[in-house]
């Protein structure tokens, strides 16, 4: 059984090394590591050069992260597939025993958890919790996945009924759109003791961020929409995905509106570019509800 490894990087030069070296050095008999760099300006891709034939490397102009999940699958030729953040690290003995997984139980996905404590050592034994919510997302339940991209692994077959998918800046259409499609085409299993180290530390596009309170609803709202285009079961969890997005959206411009109107006519209330963000975010906002009833 082939393992592919896609590594996807923009910016992340000071964590590349690690990460890469951290799957180059799993005891596995037949993987390969595919790097894609998401038209990076730092210096990610002479990194990438100095790994030679070691490993896959995939360069594109910059696209977000769907854009590079994409173009890993597109490279890979791996039964099971990992995919890993640049700024994470696999834990020593990760891909076997994760295969291991794949061959003992008839599972499409196997989500494993992180831990954000670089010291952590693996676990002598896994805690493994076989997840099949599929009859629960057809009703549009939200099961609970809290594993992040790094912690994320699956058949070929399944993927390739995900991917590639549709592209969006940034990270609000990325891991949660493929979570939930997976846990709805397929039977899996969680790990519950992390094999996966996820670094937090300025430069994170979401987790620990300030800006996670207003992308949250963003991305509620987009995998919402995508999910219901893409899969005639999911059109429940999508209208509640969505539904969710609405009402995040509309809580936090009621907290910046009334924000504005408590300093009117000091420095900020009269602040117009305030105004127009808030004029646009409602318009994003009617041109997705549009578009995912059209």
């Amino acid at each position: 059984m082939k393992i592919s490894v896609l590594i996807n990087n923009f910016n992340y030069a000071r964590y590349l090394g690690q990460c890469i070296d951290s799957v180059l050095s799993q005891v596995y008999p037949d993987f390969e590591v595919i790097v894609v760099d998401d038209g990076s300006t730092d210096d990610s891709r002479q990194i990438i050069a100095a790994y030679g034939d070691r490993i896959v490397s995939v360069l594109k102009e910059n696209g977000g992260q769907a854009s590079s999940f994409n173009a890993g699958f597109a490279a890979a030729g791996g039964d099971i597939l990992f995919l890993l953040d640049a700024d994470d690290a696999f834990m020593p003995g990760k891909l076997a025993r994760i295969a291991e997984m794949y061959d003992r139980n008839e599972i499409d996905w196997c989500f494993d958890r992180v831990t954000t404590n670089e010291s952590d050592q693996p676990p002598a034994e896994l805690q493994v919790t076989l997840f099949d919510k599929r009859e629960t997302l057809r009703k549009g339940g939200f099961p609970s996945l809290p594993v992040p991209t790094s912690g994320l692994s699956f058949r070929r077959s399944l993927l390739s009924q995900i991917l590639p998918m549709s592209v969006a800046k940034d990270v609000v259409l990325s891991d949660n759109y493929i979570k939930f499609a997976a846990a709805y085409l397929g039977r899996g299993a969680i790990v519950e003791t992390p094999l996966t180290f996820q670094r937090i530390h300025a430069s994170n596009r979401y987790t620990g961020t300030s800006r996670a309170k207003t992308l949250r609803p963003r991305i509620m709202i987009a995998t919402g929409l995508e999910l219901a285009r893409r899969y005639d079961g999911l059109q429940a969890l999508g209208k509640s995905l969505v539904a969710g997005g609405i009402a995040e959206t509309t809580s936090l411009l009621k907290l910046r509106s009334e924000a504005r109107n408590t300093v009117a006519g000091g420095p900020f209330g009269d602040d117009a570019a305030t105004e127009v963000a808030l004029m646009a975010a409602r318009k994003r906002l009617g041109n997705m509800l549009r578009r995912g009833q059209a």
